[in-house]
């Protein structure tokens, strides 16, 4: 092993990078999908201001391939200030004849050509046959290629083929151009070990690279997709806060911020802007992020306690405290006196709030937090420890 767990602002098991353990080499990039797939949410609706606000601020947190959605009234508007702002992500747009001549007019070069994979979509949706289906998405493949596009053969429902199905797809793909190819667990229905599996299976079968597309329904998305990093996916497709259709996606924040501490590799985010992005796209959006999402959630750094990290912290090891630093991604630690709280946390607080009290003063106050907290069934606002500690005799420091 080597020293690869420790950072300026982390410290992770070391374990992570034992010989036995898979960690990957190869450089890795994230594909965004908040305004493709995230605007397919049942709850979403972005105006053309609004995607491009979006659309900036990715390419400031550095996000170099944004996707967008291309179904949804405004996106021909959203495409022509897109280039005309000359942003530096290059922009994916789903290949559809008919509707992306204009897209390419533009000056768009990168297409998402779909091939829907299971056998179930296509008897009981499309109600046409795989050969059918299959060469038809080969034919635009063709087309793309020549037209000078970068092309990327998407697959919805592939976790639902059989290996041959798979095989033959991509293969086939490979042959009429593709530059590379997308496994799409659409339903969330596979285990991050069964995409790590599927994932090898496609870097023996091809010598395009391999992307990764996870829905959440389990909470599993960032799982599956950092197990296919591993297996040897280069390209993983992350969205902001997870927004998605259904249950949502892998979210950037919590992909980019384990890329970095547990893998020790690099995808070119800036973290400490993350929190700040998030807040754009949860405004325009309307859609909170959820309390205990990791990274930007609410409750991501509040802490009841503080003997231990106070310990830490005394020793130089303040890092180990977290699994990351909240400074890392721009937070800062936050904490509050509830029903579990310790005597150390009680202290801090005063001492945040400009207060002192005695030994006695602090273990009464300690104790009537505690219990009040308890009686009310959440923490104490600091008006409200305020309250108590002035009601046992803290002062505020002279």
């Amino acid at each position: 092993m080597d020293g690869r767990w420790t950072g300026p602002h982390w410290s992770v098991s070391p374990h992570n990078f034992a010989s036995e353990v898979a960690t990957p080499s190869h450089p890795v990039m994230l594909h965004d999908i908040t305004l493709r797939d995230g605007e397919e949410c049942a709850d979403v609706a972005l105006g053309a201001e609004d995607k491009l606000a979006i659309a900036e601020a990715l390419c400031a947190v550095g996000l170099r391939r944004i996707e967008l959605f291309l179904t949804v009234p405004g996106w021909l508007e959203v495409v022509r200030q897109y280039m005309a702002r000359r942003l530096p992500a290059a922009l994916y747009v789903t290949w559809r004849p008919g509707r992306i001549e204009p897209a390419l007019d533009l000056g768009v070069r990168h297409v998402m050509v779909w091939f829907r994979a299971s056998d179930e979509y296509q008897r009981a949706v499309l109600k046409r046959d795989r050969t059918e289906l299959l060469d038809e998405a080969l034919v635009s493949v063709a087309q793309a290629k020549s037209a000078g596009l970068h092309v990327n053969f998407f697959m919805p429902e592939s976790t639902r083929t059989t290996l041959e199905q798979l095989r033959n797809a991509v293969q086939a793909a490979e042959r009429a151009g593709a530059d590379a190819v997308t496994l799409v667990d659409s339903l969330s229905i596979a285990r991050p070990a069964a995409i790590a599996y599927l994932v090898r299976k496609l870097t023996e079968w091809i010598h395009v690279p391999v992307e990764v597309h996870c829905h959440n329904d389990f909470g599993l998305a960032t799982a599956s997709v950092l197990a296919a990093y591993e297996a040897g996916a280069s390209v993983i497709h992350t969205a902001v806060n997870g927004l998605g259709y259904r249950a949502g996606n892998s979210s950037l924040d919590e992909v980019a911020v384990s890329l970095r501490t547990l893998y020790g590799a690099d995808p070119g985010i800036a973290l400490d802007r993350l929190p700040w992005l998030a807040d754009l796209v949860q405004r325009l959006t309307g859609l909170a992020n959820g309390y205990f999402k990791p990274v930007v959630g609410a409750g991501a750094f509040r802490y009841e306690q503080w003997g231990a990290m106070s310990a830490l912290e005394r020793s130089g090891m303040r890092q180990v405290a977290f699994p990351f630093e909240p400074e890392m991604v721009g937070r800062g630690m936050r904490l509050v006196i509830g029903k579990w709280s310790d005597l150390a946390a009680v202290e801090r607080k005063l001492q945040e709030l400009g207060m002192s009290a005695s030994a006695d003063q602090l273990q009464a106050i300690y104790q009537r937090a505690v219990t009040t907290a308890l009686a009310r069934r959440r923490p104490l606002g600091d008006d409200e420890f305020l309250d108590v500690a002035s009601a046992e005799g803290a002062a505020f420091a002279k």
